[in-house]
């Protein structure tokens, strides 16, 4: 259960803000009975659990700003593509030139949605999932502030059909002063670099976050530029050693210095040689493994 603070919390939508009705089963999702309060408590976590960040969360400062959250045109002024993606634990995670944004369910433009189904629906681990709907419309009241960024909203399928500019101004002004204590951990940052996102993940775990390479070309295609910086380096200085004793064959400090940075020049040079088939031998020896004694059977 929450603290006392979190349940405290009310519901930052009234019913005459609401812009969609509730029927007999989820908005957007007519598969779904809003009596199945086991099927609605999963479509919750699957919609808004962002658990996996929350556990990450004494690192996050490492890799996000506190409400670090551009506009979606300075997303644009930025060089970044927009993404769709439907995980609310990539929500606002970016790479290079792309960042993950999740469209808003439209279950949550329902104050009676809040009301009988947000408002007391938990995680797995017990976390109050209201928290994260509120994190997660809070994250939109930095994203759409213009009516540009509105328009970039309908383009990209962020929002529904039927909400227009006034509607969403109307709707949106109650998550809009929501501050860090009424929200779930992982929304007191911003946006998050999957780069380094994945790193830490890496040390903590031995995994990544998520997988940005999905075939060996592109994995070992990112190595090519730092090896040509190192053996070039190399190379220039190897050729300035050699001019140097050239210049200098008897100068005794500087024979010693070239007979130390040759070998290690060298070995260097032999290692990352071997590096790239050595991780490709492993990728496929893991795959093998994986493939002989973890198997799936058919469900």
């Amino acid at each position: 259960m929450g603290s006392f603070a979190e349940d405290a919390i009310a519901i930052p939508l009234t019913e005459d803000r609401q812009l969609v009705q509730l029927q007999q089963t989820i908005p957007g999702h007519p598969d779904i009975a809003i009596e199945n309060s086991a099927a609605v408590r999963n479509f919750l976590i699957r919609e808004l659990s962002t658990a996996r960040l929350r556990r990450l969360y004494p690192m996050l400062f490492m890799v996000s700003n506190r409400r670090n959250i551009s506009p979606l045109h300075h997303q644009l002024l930025n060089g970044r593509s927009i993404c769709i993606t439907e995980r609310p634990d990539l929500h606002l995670v970016w790479y290079y030139n792309r960042i993950f944004i999740k469209p808003v369910p439209k279950a949550l433009f329902s104050y009676h949605f809040w009301k009988d189904a947000v408002r007391e629906a938990e995680d797995t681990d017990g976390h109050r999932l209201m928290l994260d709907a509120l994190g997660f419309l809070r994250t939109y009241s930095m994203l759409i502030v213009h009516e540009s960024d509105f328009n970039l909203a309908v383009q990209y399928k962020l929002l529904p059909h039927f909400v227009d500019w006034e509607g969403w101004c109307f709707f949106i002004q109650g998550f809009t002063p929501l501050r860090d204590q009424a929200v779930s951990r992982r929304y007191h940052y911003g946006e998050i670099r999957l780069t380094r996102l994945n790193l830490f993940h890496r040390i903590m775990t031995m995994s990544s976050y998520q997988k940005v390479h999905h075939n060996y070309s592109t994995f070992f295609a990112r190595f090519g530029a730092p090896y040509l910086f190192v053996f070039g380096a190399a190379t220039v200085v190897l050729t300035a050693l050699q001019t140097g004793l050239d210049a200098f064959p008897d100068h005794g400090t500087y024979i010693q210095i070239i007979a130390k940075f040759v070998p290690f020049t060298l070995f260097i040079t032999a290692a990352g040689i071997s590096l790239l088939p050595l991780l490709f031998l492993f990728f496929w020896a893991r795959e093998l493994v994986r493939f002989i004694f973890c198997h799936r059977h058919l469900s």
